[in-house]
């Protein structure tokens, strides 16, 4: 199971690459240089949950190609499982919080919550802190990046939801705060912008701040 998480999380990842900076290598076609020390370091504090049966260890890493960091929090199971079973409009596992170890691109965490019907690690929340860019501007981003995307302006600072590739079911909606950028990724069921509108707010509700 963990080898399926870390393969969907590693096509994610290079997903939020093109999304947020339009292309997922440097200009003369080599990846991105490796971050400079200033931003291998979170720009916020880690927060912890008020309780968790789960060992846990985030190690705040820079994501490769995207302005983002990974694990700047120790809980991102911000949707209870009733809350993400309307989003994707079938039930869904408990959130799990699982740390994955990305190779050269080091630790990354997300909170899983596979549907029932196949527990597949297709749907998850990610906390990203933000290297430069404020995370409205990189919701900015997403939106001029993604034939489809759609703007939304009443959930948190902003917010834009992102139609998965190729038709497929599913997709993401990214939400700024002041400090964190919002993801809820969705790869069974496909929301209509009502429920995200719903699954945003509530995101944005407990979020740390």
């Amino acid at each position: 199971m963990r080898a399926d998480r870390r393969g969907w999380v590693t096509a994610a990842l290079a997903v939020a690459a093109f999304l947020l900076t339009g292309c997922a290598k440097g200009a003369d076609g080599a990846p991105p240089p490796p971050a400079t020390p200033e931003h291998s370091a979170p720009s916020v504090a880690l927060t912890k949950p008020p309780a968790s049966d789960i060992e846990l260890d985030p190690v705040p890493t820079t994501t490769s190609g995207a302005p983002l960091i990974t694990g700047v929090v120790e809980d991102e199971c911000l949707l209870t499982t009733a809350e993400f079973s309307t989003l994707v409009g079938q039930p869904v596992s408990p959130g799990q919080n699982t740390q994955l170890d990305m190779g050269p691109d080091g630790q990354k965490r997300s909170c899983f919550y596979p549907t029932e019907a196949t527990g597949l690690p297709k749907n998850w929340i990610n906390v990203y802190g933000t290297t430069g860019q404020h995370p409205t501007e990189l919701v900015q981003r997403a939106n001029k990046n993604t034939p489809g995307s759609k703007l939304i302006t009443d959930v948190g600072l902003g917010a834009v939801t992102v139609p998965a590739a190729l038709g497929a079911p599913g997709g993401d909606i990214y939400v700024a705060t002041e400090k964190y950028l919002l993801e809820i990724h969705v790869g069974e069921g496909t929301p209509d912008e009502a429920r995200w509108v719903e699954a945003g707010k509530a995101l944005v509700a407990k979020a740390p701040a």
